[in-house]
């Protein structure tokens, strides 16, 4: 459990890379190595999150059969990465973790309200 929580700490670090790095710089004076370089480490951190779910099975939670405190860590960050338009048909594993918990009465009881009110969000990971 615990190396999960701080795992996500990675994985949250490497999204903000790529997300803030595209909203705050403008087009302009965006160096195209900065931004594969940003991508292609989330994209590493993505792969590797799709091999742990694959070993902790379909329907699992992080940390085993229960929800943990790594999927109270976790799953933030994954619906962040969703927001931000992360495909999860080239996830799968990521997609079935997010439907498991999404619908969960606390979940669904914090979700952000601005999210609820504009549930498009953005692209920015759409070509991860």
């Amino acid at each position: 459990m615990y190396q999960r929580m701080f795992e996500a700490q990675t994985l949250l670090q490497k999204l903000s890379d790529v997300i803030y790095y595209t909203w705050r710089v403008p087009e302009a004076e965006r160096h195209d190595s900065a931004v594969q370089r940003n991508k292609e480490a989330l994209t590493t951190e993505l792969k590797l999150w799709e091999q742990c779910l694959q070993q902790v099975g379909e329907g699992s939670f992080l940390a085993g059969k229960s929800f943990s405190l790594a999927d109270v860590i976790v799953f933030p960050v994954i619906a962040y990465a969703v927001r931000f338009g992360l495909s999860l048909e080239r996830y799968p594993r990521l997609g079935q973790y997010y439907s498991l918990l999404k619908d969960r009465p606390s979940i669904k009881a914090s979700w952000p309200p601005h999210w609820l009110e504009n549930p498009q969000g953005m692209d920015t990971l759409k070509d991860l």
